[in-house]
Order: C-alpha cells, then sequence, then structure tokens
C-alpha cells in the first residue's frame, strides 16, 4: 500500500508540479531577458523591420516654417527608423578606454533607501581585450549578504553589463544586418536589444511575437496609441537639435494602455549630422504577476568626433515571482575617453 502510495505521489508530481515548476522557471528565464534588455546598453543590434507611415505628426511653430523651407517630415521619419548612431555610440564605449563613476541606490517599496553602492575606475582596453577595473568602491545599507553576494536582482545586471568581471573582446563594429545569432539564447537577447536602441527601428514589423510588435512604435497597429510630435530644440543649451517625442495616448483606456509597452520615447537629433544626443524611455510592463516599471535616459557626447555615452541614468521598478520588489537608480558618468584607431 505503501508503495503504491509513493508511487502516485511521484506520477502526481510527474504530471502536475514538475511541468508547473518548470513553467514558472521559463517564465523567469525569458523575464531575465527582458531585465537584461532594460539594462543592457551594449552588444548587438538586432534585425527588426518596421514600414509602417506615421500618418499624424504635430510639427511646433518653429518646424512648420521649416517645412516651408524645404524640411522633409517624411525624411526625418526615416532618420529616426533606421539611427544607427545611438547603438554605435555604446559599441564605443567598451572600444575606447576611459574613466567611470556610477552610484547604484537601492530602495524599498516606501521609496526608503536600504542599500548604496559607489565605484569608480577604469575602462583598459590592450589588442582589443577589455578590462573593467574597479579602482574605489563604497557600499553603505543592504547591498550584501553575509557570504558577499548581492542581495538584490538590479546590481548584477549593471554588473553584467558595465562591470564584467571576466574580459572582453571589443570591437568598434557591429554584426552584418544578415548575420544570424548563433543560437537562441543569443537570439533572444539581441531581440531585446532593439527596445534600448532602436525601439523604432525599420525592421520591427517583419518580426514574430506579440511582444516585439508591441515595440514598434511607428507600426501601423500602434500608432492609434501614440501621439508623435517634432520640434526645435537645445541640447545643453549649446547644440541645435531636432526633438523626436513618441508618447502615448492620454485617451486611451485601461485596456488599450496594456498594449502599450513604450510609454514614451524622446530623441534629440544633431540638426548637423543627425545623430542621436540625447534619449528618454519610459517602459512599463504588466502581465500575469509580473510588474516593471522603468525609465532610462542617456546623454551623448563628443570626444574627439566619436560619440559616446557620457551620462546614464536608469530608475526602475519590477516585481516577479519568488523575488521582493526592487526599486533602484542607477547613475553612470564616463569621461577622459582615450581616442584610439
Amino acid at each position: 500500500m505503501m508503495e503504491l502510495f509513493i508511487e502516485n505521489r511521484i506520477r502526481l508530481i510527474n504530471y502536475y508540479l514538475l511541468p508547473l515548476v518548470g513553467s514558472f522557471f521559463l517564465y523567469f528565464y525569458r523575464m531575465n531577458i527582458i531585465f537584461k534588455t532594460l539594462l543592457i546598453l551594449l552588444i548587438s543590434l538586432n534585425t527588426f523591420a518596421q514600414d509602417g507611415i506615421v500618418r499624424s505628426i504635430f510639427l511646433d511653430s518653429v518646424m512648420i516654417s521649416s517645412v516651408k523651407e524645404g524640411f522633409s517630415v517624411e525624411e526625418f521619419v526615416h532618420y529616426v527608423k533606421s539611427d544607427t548612431s545611438f547603438y554605435q555610440g555604446f559599441k564605443n564605449l567598451r572600444y575606447y578606454p576611459h574613466d567611470y563613476d556610477s552610484e547604484l541606490t537601492i530602495f524599498n517599496t516606501k521609496n526608503e533607501q536600504v542599500g548604496f553602492l559607489y565605484r569608480s575606475g577604469k575602462y583598459e582596453v590592450e589588442d582589443n581585450i577589455l578590462t573593467v577595473r574597479i579602482d574605489s568602491s563604497y557600499d553603505d545599507g543592504k547591498i550584501y549578504n553575509r557570504k558577499g553576494k548581492y542581495k538584490y536582482y538590479t546590481p548584477e545586471f549593471f554588473d553584467y553589463v558595465f562591470f564584467p568581471k571576466d574580459t572582453l573582446t571589443v570591437s568598434k563594429y557591429s554584426k552584418r544586418d544578415n548575420e544570424d545569432a548563433d543560437d537562441k539564447d543569443e537570439q533572444n537577447e539581441n531581440d531585446a536589444k532593439v527596445i534600448v536602441f532602436n525601439p523604432g527601428s525599420i525592421k520591427v514589423e517583419k518580426s514574430t511575437g506579440n511582444s516585439k510588435k508591441k515595440l514598434a512604435i511607428f507600426d501601423v497597429s500602434m500608432q492609434k496609441y501614440y501621439d508623435y510630435k517634432i520640434s526645435q530644440t537645445f541640447y545643453k543649451d549649446s547644440i541645435e537639435c531636432y526633438a523626436f517625442t513618441c508618447v502615448m495616448k492620454d485617451s486611451l483606456s485601461s485596456k488599450d494602455k496594456d498594449d502599450v509597452l513604450i510609454r514614451e520615447l524622446v530623441s534629440y537629433f544633431d540638426k548637423d549630422n543627425f545623430k542621436i544626443l540625447y534619449r528618454k524611455y519610459v517602459m512599463q510592463y504588466d502581465y500575469w504577476v509580473v510588474d516593471l516599471e522603468v525609465t532610462v535616459e542617456v546623454e551623448m557626447g563628443y570626444n574627439n568626433n566619436v560619440l559616446v555615452p557620457e551620462y546614464i541614468y536608469y530608475n526602475g521598478y519590477w516585481d516577479i515571482p519568488f523575488k521582493k520588489a526592487e526599486v533602484a537608480s542607477f547613475k553612470l558618468w564616463n569621461k577622459n575617453f582615450i581616442y584610439r584607431d
């Protein structure tokens, strides 16, 4: 009787419990990819497509005058959709040696600070091999557990992106668009990069999957959720720029808002060369038992005429199964770049 009881229990585990646990781990793995996407501001660009023609774009009074003088809205939108300068800037971040300072602050759900980590050091590159050196580090609060490991999920990803423990081979050139990823893992990660580098990429439309479709801010099916605007502004009070803004409509119903992953996207394009000097994006993801709200801002700058990210700001909240909800802000300053061929 006992053997039969044990056998039935094993069958119960095999047929019900294991698939359930497996599905949770699979979902956790997918969320892992999502969070890497939001924090990984490097590696390779994906080949998404997006051919939707934007039917309605608001122009400020200055831009209306520019249109009369020959400014082409359609051509500008093409620049927005096909830009590679932003991605190239992040390639340059690893390719060119420089100094950095960073601050990571962890909050609880009451917005009370519970941990702080400061780091400064250098990105050293020799023979196209990158070593990230931490020269100074200070932590306060509950950043690490008793074993010296992180108590939180968020700092692990920033280490993965900006402070890798192992050396890396770097290049200022990216893979060709027609090169395939080596495996599904890499493809998933590459797919994710479009959120950061090219949420308006001209190759989103042909990708499969509902989540990827929601990233296609210019796709015909997504245009009903957004207001688009082109205006003129100054970047850091010195460089004339075209500002492109894509923001979720205020009038959307709660159901429609669930279909919008990118809530706001702002990009400043240098008038002289159409390179992106500033980008801000706000994302919100609420599905099943997962909540995610993230804001990222990136300030670019020219060093020896090479475009690099000089300041990166992240503020995010996420809550997934088996983990406590985390609220964190991250700031990274990059400076003293050394130009090399």
